[in-house]
């Protein structure tokens, strides 16, 4: 009995901060009528769907790029790069075509920091490989990043429903999230903090006769499980 009002005080919790962060319309005001037509609870079930789909690439050990992190805590955040497989970086910090150039880019990037001329540029040299999904946070990221994820086949997940390259982005989440607001950075910043920090699904370890058949088939299972997650965009 106790778990359960534990439960429902926590829900009547995350609905008021909905409310109270303003995510349920466009200008910074309260809209009743929004309100009332039960756009509060599309909001919700969209950003729940949103928070599912992120849970279920981060247990499944597919990588995640963030770009444009709500930063609060550099110590957590660090935790986050430690005891995760996910990159953060910050959207000042992206270079458009790092995917198609990688080796020249990324050699001349060490370069640079080599010469202190910038102190981000850490974070961007941590991009070792392909991500299976970027999430994007700030809704003035320019539209050539956009493009560059589309054409790599990487889904994306915004957080601006406005986009005008709406087909381009693989998951949305409804509502109007400005991450400048001290107190929406705060919130998602430990609403992530708390989901990623789960424990991903456990490998098991290979046998030393462990057939390349079986091998082949888990290799199978992952891409379609990939399939999976990416068919979730349709919501």
């Amino acid at each position: 009995m106790k778990i359960y009002k534990l439960k429902v005080q926590k829900y009547k919790l995350f609905k008021y901060n909905l409310l109270k962060l303003q995510t349920y319309s466009k200008p910074p005001t309260f809209d009743t009528s929004n309100f009332l037509s039960g756009l509060l609870e599309q909001i919700e079930a969209y950003l729940k769907q949103v928070l599912k789909i992120i849970f279920e690439y981060h247990v499944s050990h597919f990588k995640i790029l963030f770009i444009g992190f709500p930063l609060i805590s550099k110590i957590r955040q660090v935790k986050l790069v430690h005891f995760t497989n996910h990159n953060f970086i910050p959207e000042k910090s992206w270079i458009s075509g790092i995917f198609r150039n990688r080796f020249s880019i990324l050699t001349y990037l060490k370069i640079i920091q080599s010469q202190n001329f910038s102190k981000n540029l850490q974070f961007l040299l941590t991009v070792k490989t392909k991500p299976h999904l970027v999430i994007i946070f700030n809704q003035k990221v320019e539209t050539s990043t956009i493009n560059e994820f589309y054409k790599a086949g990487i889904p994306i997940l915004s957080f601006d429903w406005r986009s005008l390259k709406t087909f381009k982005i693989t998951y949305r989440a409804l509502g109007s999230y400005n991450f400048v607001d001290k107190n929406l950075k705060l919130t998602f910043f430990f609403l992530f903090y708390s989901l990623l920090k789960k424990t991903p699904l456990t490998k098991k370890k290979s046998k030393l006769n462990y057939k390349k058949t079986n091998f082949t088939h888990k290799n199978q299972q992952k891409k379609n499980r990939f399939k999976y997650l990416k068919k979730l965009g349709n919501i």
